[in-house]
Formats: structure tokens, C-alpha cells, sequence
């Protein structure tokens, strides 16, 4: 026997799709599922439950089914073309489309309305504008401090050199402030004190 879906079992049984749903909900009627995990009905199942299947309902599935199935084999068919076939019928389409739009495009020329000549404005009366002027600063390069090896590698600020180095370890031994040790060897305070946290 066949098999149905669900829309199809209620006409062919004449209930309504609701109905059908219920049967199966309740376990009176057993339906399988298709490759899509559709509900089907077998015709066997509808009249065991329901009994006799309408014949005016076979009659409507049957040509339905014979719809679709012509539908699907015209959808399947594909045409084969050559380049000069295909390339004739590109031209055909084309000529008919330029021949509608070409008499559409001179009327709307004709009734176009004619724009009006662009006078010329007056010229407008510059404003002599002022030149910039550079602003005077003077130029000063930057001096590249040479790097002190000896600071570097001790970790301490580039004026630092050895001399410079023993001298105020000597000066800050003795107790001077860092002001007194600023006006002895000519260093800032900031270096001196740089200089005697890393070598503390």
C-alpha cells in the first residue's frame, strides 16, 4: 500500500489534520517518518482505524502526486547550449530591451524641460589676505650627550664619571649634605643622590 503524509491521510480518510495528529498522539494510529523526519501514514494503518478511503480523495492524491512528479522531472532537466546559441540568445534579449527603451528614452527627451543657461556670477572682491609670518624662535639644536661607559655600567647618571664617583663617595663618607657636595664637585643634587643609593 502507499504512504502518506499527514495532510493526504485526513482527506483520504475526510478528517481533519488535527484529528489525525490526535490518533497518533494517543497511540491509536502509527505513523513512521520519511529520510526527512516527516510523519507518514501507511493506507493499510488509515483503514484498519477509519475503515473505507474516499475514492474522490485517491483520485485528487493520485493526480497531485503526478503534478509534482512531472514538476520535478522538468525541474531536473537541464538545457545544453553552445557558446554561438547561448551568445544569440544574450543578442536577442539585449535588441528587444533596447527597443522598448530607446522610443521611452526620446519621448522623455522631447518632453524634458530645457534648462536654463548658467549666467555668470560677478566676481567676488578678494580680501588680500595677510602672509603668514613665521614665528621667530631661535634654533636650538639638542647636544647628544656622549655616552659615559663607566656610568653605564655601574647604573649611574651619565655626568658621573670615575673621578666624579670616588670623590663624592669620599665627600658623603665624611657627612656632607648634598648640598655641600653639589658646590664640591658640580653635579646636581639629583645625580649625587642617584649615585649614592646605587653605590649604598
Amino acid at each position: 500500500m502507499a504512504i502518506n503524509n499527514i495532510t493526504d491521510s485526513a482527506l483520504l480518510v475526510k478528517k481533519s489534520r488535527r484529528t489525525i495528529q490526535r490518533y497518533i498522539a494517543n497511540g491509536k494510529l502509527i505513523m513512521v517518518r520519511d529520510t526527512l523526519g516527516k510523519p507518514q501514514i501507511d493506507t493499510t494503518e488509515l483503514i484498519r482505524v477509519f475503515g473505507a478511503l474516499s475514492k474522490v480523495s485517491q483520485k485528487k492524491i493520485a493526480r497531485k502526486s503526478q503534478y509534482v512528479a512531472a514538476k520535478w522531472s522538468k525541474k531536473n532537466n537541464s538545457i545544453n547550449l553552445t557558446a554561438d546559441e547561448l551568445e544569440d540568445i544574450i543578442t536577442r534579449a539585449v535588441e528587444k530591451a533596447l527597443s522598448k527603451a530607446i522610443p521611452l528614452l526620446i519621448e522623455h527627451k522631447k518632453t524634458a524641460p530645457i534648462p536654463e543657461p548658467i549666467t555668470p556670477m560677478a566676481p567676488v572682491a578678494d580680501k588680500k589676505r595677510q602672509p603668514i609670518r613665521p614665528i621667530n624662535r631661535p634654533f636650538t639644536a639638542k647636544k647628544k650627550e656622549r655616552k659615559n661607559g663607566y656610568a653605564a655600567a655601574f647604573g649611574l647618571p651619565n655626568v658621573i664619571t670615575e673621578v666624579i664617583h670616588l670623590q663624592i663617595m669620599k665627600l658623603h663618607g665624611e657627612g656632607l649634605t648634598l648640598r655641600e657636595i653639589e658646590k664640591e664637585v658640580s653635579v646636581s643634587q639629583t645625580s649625587i643622590q642617584r649615585t649614592i643609593t646605587v653605590s649604598a
